[in-house]
């Protein structure tokens, strides 16, 4: 379950440090990430922390998506879908909870569906998930 509408633009946050266990690709992975970043990183606001502060609908458990789960958005309600965008998501880059390495976490760029690892001092846009 995608949240309606993005909730901001975010540093994936603590450059050059390791988070240890935000590495999880795989769809189902993207809390564990969340929760990972949030209590090894310190940094405020991130993407990670703002998705875990995030509520809609009643809900609370919300969390930022695995690079996994960010594809399956991408294909089923963004751009690469059959139905077309109908996620409403702008063309632009968006964070996954996945990390690369201690300087870089994994995009995906909504206009194209390219996805690769960025510096996590820059700010893209966040949309968060409850679960898959």
């Amino acid at each position: 379950v995608a949240a309606m509408e993005d909730i901001g633009d975010f540093e994936w946050g603590c450059f050059v440090t390791e988070i240890s266990g935000a590495d999880g690709q795989a769809i189902g992975t993207g809390y564990q990430n969340t929760l990972d970043i949030v209590s090894g990183c310190s940094q405020t606001p991130i993407a990670a922390s703002e998705a875990l502060a995030y509520e809609s609908g009643g809900y609370d458990d919300w969390c930022l998506p695995s690079k996994d789960e960010l594809l399956e958005m991408y294909n089923t309600i963004g751009n690469g879908g059959s139905d077309g965008n109908i996620g409403g998501f702008e063309n632009i880059q968006y964070w996954s909870s996945s990390e690369d390495d201690s300087a870089g976490s994994w995009r995906i760029d909504f206009s194209s569906g390219e996805m690769s690892p960025r510096h996590k001092p820059n700010t893209y846009r966040v949309r968060v998930i409850r679960s898959f």
